[in-house]
């Protein structure tokens, strides 16, 4: 009896915390009409499996007010960014450090609300993507802070398969029932003009991410390349998800430019994994034959690559422009040749003031400028 009457209070106390959050933020309560609210004793404290917040009922009677509101908001803004189901094979709790500095930095910034205790926080990693956040700390680049409570995930709510996880059918479903709630709660956020997202989202990089399909840049890379005017004979990219395509282009081969930014702002681990991004394309790709070229505030080119070159060895170190590969570029288009161009970098430097005419693709490291501050061209990441 008396567990039934605090489950009551409590489920009280999180309808009164939602209604105060859409007075504050109408993102967050937008956000909230999609979600669902239990209170259950088997979380520990609160967790949510990406579709459903879940609140451990003695958990929550211990918590001041603005304490609860920024709890719901946390668990709200796991489920509107699918953690869970952007996590893949990451390791878990690795992944929910990641997922806990991004929500956890949300929440302080923007809202007046406080965090239960024993919460993880990095204001300066707070403004990147869950993702990149887990590859730095995946690496070794950043240490491994300790974390007292995991709350993404399926285990203790008897949902999900044997390994805790949705099948594609309900990521799928889930990720649209998010994609919409957040369009819908930016709108509504940018009309009223108060609180968390009244001057837009399209400079939020977490935002960014779960706002769009999920998917690796070389597939991105692949669909970018078959929808330029240089299609390969009129290929057919209903077929990329299908794994379809090798065998339609079997015979075909194509030109690219690909530059490697080597600024002194790009270190030895990001040229590594530039240059084994670029040895995978050939692998997979045999049909890519092109130029690449080495760039600072200077031009090194053009070099020829192909699955049977070696790779040629860097040039660069200095200050950062993207305006002589650009001239390049636009040279060639005089001469009425448009190369499909693939530029590698952290998006640090100087851009040209007009855009090309050839299609362009930005490869960008974690950490790198955000991809609204790209003035032209499609923005992928390095996850």
């Amino acid at each position: 009896m008396l567990k039934s009457i605090v489950a009551g209070d409590i489920s009280r106390r999180l309808q009164g915390a939602v209604l105060r959050i859409r007075g504050d933020h109408p993102f967050f309560g937008t956000l909230a009409l999609f979600a669902e609210l239990r209170v259950s004793e088997e979380v520990e404290t609160a967790q949510t499996d990406g579709k459903t917040l879940w609140f451990n009922p003695f958990f929550v009677d211990n918590l001041s007010s603005a304490q609860l509101c920024g709890l719901v908001v946390h668990e709200l803004l796991h489920a509107a960014l699918q953690h869970v189901v952007r996590r893949r094979e990451r390791e878990a709790t690795l992944w929910n450090i990641a997922a806990d500095i991004v929500v956890n930095g949300m929440i302080r910034s923007d809202t007046h609300y406080e965090l239960p205790e024993g919460g993880v926080e990095n204001r300066e990693l707070a403004q990147l993507s869950v993702e990149e956040i887990y590859e730095q700390l995946n690496t070794g680049k950043l240490s491994r802070p300790s974390i007292r409570l995991i709350d993404l995930g399926l285990s203790c709510l008897g949902e999900g398969d044997e390994n805790g996880s949705f099948g594609d059918a309900q990521q799928a479903a889930l990720q649209r029932h998010w994609r919409a709630a957040l369009h819908q709660a930016g709108a509504v956020a940018t009309r009223v003009g108060k609180g968390f997202g009244r001057r837009g989202l399209a400079g939020s990089r977490e935002i960014e991410s779960a706002s769009q399909p999920v998917l690796s840049w070389r597939e991105i890379l692949w669909q970018f390349m078959v929808a330029t005017p240089f299609d390969f004979g009129g290929f057919d990219r209903r077929f990329v998800h299908r794994k379809l395509y090798l065998e339609e282009m079997q015979g075909e081969s194509f030109e690219v430019s690909i530059v490697i930014d080597t600024s002194g702002s790009i270190g030895e681990q990001e040229l590594a994994v530039f240059r084994g991004e670029i040895q995978g394309i050939l692998d997979a790709y045999p049909q890519i034959r092109g130029t690449l070229f080495f760039a600072d505030a200077s031009l090194y080119g053009p070099f020829q690559f192909s699955k049977d070159l070696p790779f040629p060895q860097a040039v660069g170190g200095g200050g950062t422009s993207f305006c002589p590969f650009f001239e390049w570029v636009d040279r060639h288009e005089r001469e009425g040749n448009f190369p499909v161009c693939i530029y590698f970098t952290d998006g640090y430097g100087e851009f040209p003031k007009a855009a090309p005419e050839s299609p362009v693709l930005w490869v960008v490291s974690s950490g790198g400028l955000e991809s609204p501050r790209f003035p032209f061209g499609t923005v992928a990441r390095i996850a």
